[in-house]
């Protein structure tokens, strides 16, 4: 069986959070795998998070925040399937921590799935992303700044969901992102877009 998560500091899908560290505790030892390929943090911050412990086995993990976080903006930490116990290895599947700057956690989402115009079998690890339409907004935006919002269908999916979107207009695309910067180079990145 997976490991269970005994409690959170501060609780899941808190808000007017602002600390530095977030603390998961679970029912037994766990380790992190593939943090690099499986954790997706939206809206993704300029400086990435510490997150311990890396290689060895605890009964928690530890989130230390180093970013400027953003006012009444909700983050998601998506961990896919880097959470696992340290005996069988068996993964807490697509673990997800919400916590909001704000005095409410934004709820829209946005669902659907990748499908490649030339192969049968759509790409694994492909990003989805939102891009907020403001006033800073250009048709290069997507080679300059990073999304508002992102997820990855990882590597055995072909759906996708971006959830607690705050409401507002948005670009919407997939970016096969070869570097991980979660912007578009055009010689070695696969772009789609979806018009409407």
């Amino acid at each position: 069986t997976p490991p269970v998560i005994v409690k959170t500091e501060p609780k899941n899908y808190s808000t007017n959070f602002n600390g530095k560290e977030i603390k998961i505790y679970f029912d037994e030892y766990v380790k992190i795998k593939d943090l690099q390929k499986q954790l997706i943090i939206s809206p993704p911050m300029n400086t990435k998070p510490e997150i311990t412990p890396i290689g060895s086995a605890s009964k928690y993990i530890t989130i230390k925040i180093y970013d400027t976080l953003q006012p009444n903006t909700t983050y998601a930490f998506n961990f896919g399937n880097s959470i696992t116990d340290n005996n069988e290895g068996n993964p807490y599947p697509y673990y997800r921590y919400v916590l909001s700057t704000g005095n409410y956690i934004d709820s829209l989402t946005v669902k659907g799935n990748i499908v490649d115009a030339l192969k049968t079998q759509p790409e694994t690890f492909v990003n989805v992303v939102l891009y907020e339409i403001d006033s800073t907004f250009t048709d290069s935006i997507i080679y300059k700044k990073t999304p508002k919002y992102i997820t990855n269908t990882l590597d055995s999916l072909t759906t996708f969901s971006i959830e607690n979107i705050k409401a507002g207009k948005y670009m919407l695309l997939a970016l096969k992102d070869g570097n991980g910067d979660n912007k578009f180079q055009q010689k070695t990145d696969q772009i789609a877009f979806y018009k409407s």
